[in-house]
């Protein structure tokens, strides 16, 4: 076995399990004496309100469908309706299956041709396009969800010792900007191209051979996307302010089902919770929805802001959350039902009628 299959073997046998241990002692140190009873009144005293829980999301989805829709440049594009059905039903795949990211994304440029007849170029230029605005928009969000809880709760920082808060805030916000020049790079120029002919460089025919059957569809994608940001700067600043909006509208959903719960939140504890939860989903992103990881973001934040009864405030918090997230993942596999699109059988989807 060589240096590289090692790695990746001790990365998916070891690490993993070893990592989602860690994060089920955690939970079980939390949870151990937990009363599911007073869990249950908590989520019971929601009443009917429940059903306004739901809507910042249908929010999200719609705000990001808009950001999407402005980054296609077929004219006209296609419907903003559509857009969200895709979103939605990708979305399920997400959340629902372990490394859904590389299932679902793949998938939206495939849906884009099949249902609205667009270029899989274009397709998957839109999409490159729009995951970049939300992954910048993400950064930054987690970036203020960190510096408010730095700057106003200085109890948080100091449970991790003397100084440690801000050398740890100082290192996150370090890399996360460095993620957001990583990630607008392509925005700077012909980036996909130049990758591609210092591959095209190594002296191997037959994936020489490779790479030139491809090199068309790498120019015409670079084209796309290395100049979205020059030649149509006002729809890229408006999907870009529309991708940060969607974020913020996770964090007026976080307000809502602490206040529902009868907590006392302050909004920016709302967008506290959330930038750690959008964090802790990036670094497990085996996990499927970050199952786990995020909970212990949740539960250690809820308790480290000094709501009363936070265990059983955390519990039902995070069931209410995932209870929202089946009922998102149940509408886009429903969708994909309507569609007559089946997301894991090969050879075996519909032809649309």
């Amino acid at each position: 076995m060589n240096r590289k299959k090692r790695g990746l073997w001790i990365a998916r046998w070891l690490l993993r399990p070893m990592l989602v241990v860690l994060i089920a002692a955690i939970l079980w140190h939390y949870f151990s004496g937990l009363q599911f009873a007073l869990v249950a009144d908590r989520i019971r005293g929601i009443g009917p309100a429940a059903f306004a829980i739901l809507l910042p999301y249908a929010f999200v989805f719609l705000v990001e469908s808009f950001a999407w829709r402005l980054a296609i440049r077929k004219n006209p594009p296609p419907g903003v309706g559509m857009l969200l059905l895709i979103r939605v039903a990708t979305d399920a795949l997400l959340y629902s299956i372990p490394g859904g990211v590389a299932v679902g994304e793949p998938m939206r440029p495939v849906l884009l041709k099949r249902e609205c007849g667009l270029d899989i170029t274009e397709g998957i230029g839109s999409c490159i396009i729009t995951k970049i605005n939300i992954a910048v928009a993400q950064s930054v969000f987690i970036l203020i969800g960190f510096s408010l809880v730095i700057a106003l709760y200085r109890g948080v920082a100091a449970q991790l010792g003397p100084g440690e808060g801000v050398k740890g805030f100082a290192v996150i916000a370090l890399s996360l900007l460095c993620v957001v020049g990583l990630l607008t790079l392509p925005f700077s120029g012909p980036r996909m191209e130049q990758v591609f002919r210092t591959l095209a460089r190594i002296p191997l025919p037959p994936f020489r051979s490779f790479l030139a059957k491809g090199e068309p569809y790498v120019l015409r994608l670079d084209e796309h996307v290395g100049r979205f940001a020059r030649d149509h700067m006002g729809k890229f600043a408006l999907s870009l302010l529309l991708s940060f909006s969607a974020w913020v509208l996770v964090g007026v959903e976080s307000f809502l089902i602490l206040k529902f719960l009868g907590a006392d939140p302050t909004f920016t504890q709302a967008v506290a919770l959330e930038s750690t939860a959008s964090l802790f989903r990036i670094v497990f992103f085996f996990l499927p929805g970050g199952i786990g990881a995020s909970e212990v973001g949740f539960v250690t934040l809820l308790i480290a802001f000094g709501f009363p009864d936070p265990v059983t405030l955390s519990a039902a918090y995070i069931a209410v959350k995932r209870l929202k997230e089946a009922g998102w993942i149940l509408v886009g596999y429903l969708i994909f039902w309507f569609i007559g699109f089946n997301p894991f059988g090969k050879g075996k989807r519909q032809a649309k009628a």
